[in-house]
């Protein structure tokens, strides 16, 4: 019996809105536009610190400290990130850049 009431109740009520969808369209923010980062050239998709020497992925391919990446010489290589060197200012490649702030590079 209480089934039967139940799909009844639910049967009707078609015209309900979805309870997960928000009331009103949410307004999305930009972020503010004062800083203008260029993405970087390559990217970081994995860092190797154990073993004799740490290497990391770049682009699909495995380099070293001291390897030549494109006109870049990698130069450090920690566990989240390296530091490549060469045209001018040094690159910092992350491996979440998405979890990284602007001051924390």
């Amino acid at each position: 019996m209480v089934n039967s009431l139940l799909l009844l109740l639910l049967s009707s009520t078609t015209g309900l809105q979805d309870p997960t969808r928000p009331l009103t369209p949410m307004a999305v923010e930009s972020p503010p536009q004062t800083q203008h980062r260029q993405p970087a050239p390559f990217r970081l998709q994995a860092i190797f610190t154990g073993g004799n020497r740490p290497s990391a992925i770049i682009d699909g391919r495995r380099y070293q400290t001291g390897d030549a990446v494109a006109s870049y010489r990698l130069v450090r290589i920690t566990p989240d990130h390296i530091l490549l060197e060469g045209q001018g200012a040094p690159l910092t490649l992350t491996l979440f850049p998405s979890l990284s702030t602007p001051g924390s590079q």
